[in-house]
């Protein structure tokens, strides 16, 4: 059986409203180099359009691990 670690990361958009989609797409390819994959990205508004999206976006994350794996937490 698979299972996944799963953690949220949140985007601040600091810069001009055109460059969000580019730091969107930047910030997803750097996760994903990690094994990380979007499963949900959300805000405090409504996902209409860029401009909505106020200061960020939270997106939640995923990645499969193994039983032997060093990156899972024991508790």
């Amino acid at each position: 059986m698979k299972k996944y670690e799963y953690k949220t990361h949140y985007l601040r958009f600091d810069g001009p409203v055109t460059s969000r989609e580019e730091r969107l797409t930047d910030e997803l390819n750097v996760l994903g180099q990690d094994g990380w994959r979007l499963v949900r990205l959300y805000s405090d508004f409504k996902l209409r359009t860029f401009s909505s999206w106020g200061g960020g976006l939270n997106l939640l994350v995923e990645r499969e691990i193994s039983e032997s794996s060093s990156d899972v937490l024991k508790v």
